[in-house]
């Protein structure tokens, strides 16, 4: 039976074949059916990306960021999206490791304690051992679940913190997509992330995070934390970010880190991108590693919380969403009017947010400008970021990313 335009299309992502790809991709697209396996196939093949040149890739944060993105709207929207990542893919060099070959590597290590294989993978990668410390986190992986070795890999990433930033984005990232692709393809990328790991973080002494036991001394309320960092009283933070973690929801307590990220995104957005791989690896992390993580960030991201009062929401005023989104992708295309105009109309206006977001979304093939890679991670913690806030707090993710991204 001869190969279909789909199988075709498909073997050529791990090439450098991008103009026979591109044309088969530009065929394929007429059919919205083909983007799910098409984005899926794009997690698995990126999740090889292997640059020796490269001290800090970006690849697969990329890949899994857009997926992201591409979640927020349905095909055929955020074609010119999916199509930008088929090109990307081809500008990237990739490792040729197969799924049987991550496993086979992964089962020659002989099964053990956890305590024991954790303590294993944590001296292969300071000693820079990536072939070592790929099959024992890939035994992790057998033996106790994918969320466990995502756990062993994101916890590894706490050991610089002077780079967190890029250690703890790349660990998160590679753990979702292993998360995504599942058991056995789960085994490339937890494979590749051990590699990365035992070059950035050789000859790292592994730090300490201590065990708690929840004190007791506060309680997990969204408001008093809010109102707590405001007032800057440390002192009392630290409680209540504790408890969140003890109640398992320390994705809950990222908020009033979120808005302040979100009104000083740093450069290129890195802040708030941290703070969104912050609250993604919140449910992987127990309730110390939780609550170590989220004082460190409070206490050395930013020095300004609290919502700023220009960026409310008004009084809704009805208005129908036609008439609004031609003023919204003036903002996305010209920069005028200003997104914090268009993005206010529409949310007071009563366009739902999620149509606002998949409306940037579906834009995107239109940005022809900026750095790419750096633009879609910016832009997907932008828009999460709005989405977890909610329509009341979502203009100020949404206006000061959309100011600050070149279109």
């Amino acid at each position: 039976m001869a190969p279909t335009d789909l199988e075709r299309f498909l073997a050529l992502l791990p090439t450098f074949e991008h103009r026979k790809g591109i044309q088969l991709f530009d065929v394929l697209a007429k059919d919205p059916a083909t983007a799910g396996p098409i984005l899926d196939a794009l997690l698995f093949v990126v999740s090889n990306h292997s640059d020796p040149q490269l001290h800090t890739p970006h690849g697969l944060v990329t890949l899994v960021s857009a997926r992201e993105l591409l979640l927020l709207t349905r095909p055929p929207a955020g074609l010119g999206l999916l199509r930008f990542l088929v090109l990307y893919n081809f500008s990237l060099t990739k490792r040729p490791l197969t799924t049987a070959q991550a496993e086979a590597a992964a089962r020659a290590v002989p099964p053990g304690p956890d305590e024991a294989i954790l303590d294993a993978y944590r001296k292969a990668i300071g000693k820079n051992l990536g072939d070592q410390a790929a099959a024992l986190l890939g035994r992790i992986a057998l033996d106790a679940g994918l969320e466990a070795a995502g756990r062993t890999a994101i916890r590894a990433s706490f050991d610089e913190f002077g780079r967190l930033g890029h250690n703890l984005a790349l660990s998160v990232s590679y753990a979702e997509a292993a998360t995504v692709l599942g058991m056995p393809r789960a085994l490339v990328p937890l494979s590749n992330l051990a590699r990365i790991q035992a070059v950035a973080l050789a000859g790292i002494k592994p730090i300490e995070v201590p065990e708690r036991v929840p004190s007791g001394h506060a309680e997990a309320d969204e408001t008093r934390l809010a109102e707590l960092v405001e007032a800057w009283e440390f002192d009392r933070v630290e409680s209540v970010l504790e408890a969140f973690a003890f109640e398992d929801r320390a994705a809950e307590a990222y908020r009033p880190l979120l808005v302040a990220a979100s009104a000083d995104p740093g450069f290129l957005g890195h802040t708030l991108s941290l703070v969104h791989a912050g609250r993604t690896a919140a449910r992987y992390l127990n309730p110390s590693e939780n609550a170590w993580l989220l004082w460190k960030l409070y206490r050395t991201l930013t020095t300004r919380f609290g919502y700023p009062e220009f960026l409310r929401i008004g009084k809704a005023e009805p208005l129908d969403a036609d008439a609004i989104l031609p003023a919204l992708e003036s903002s996305l295309r010209h920069k005028s009017p200003p997104a914090e105009e268009t993005v206010r109309r529409a949310l007071e206006g009563g366009m739902p947010l999620e149509r606002i977001l998949a409306t940037v979304v579906d834009f995107y093939g239109n940005w022809t400008v900026g750095e790419k890679e750096h633009t879609i991670i910016y832009l997907n913690a932008a828009l999460q970021t709005a989405r977890f806030l909610g329509r009341d707090e979502a203009l100020l993710p949404l206006a000061i990313a959309l100011s600050k991204l070149p279109f």
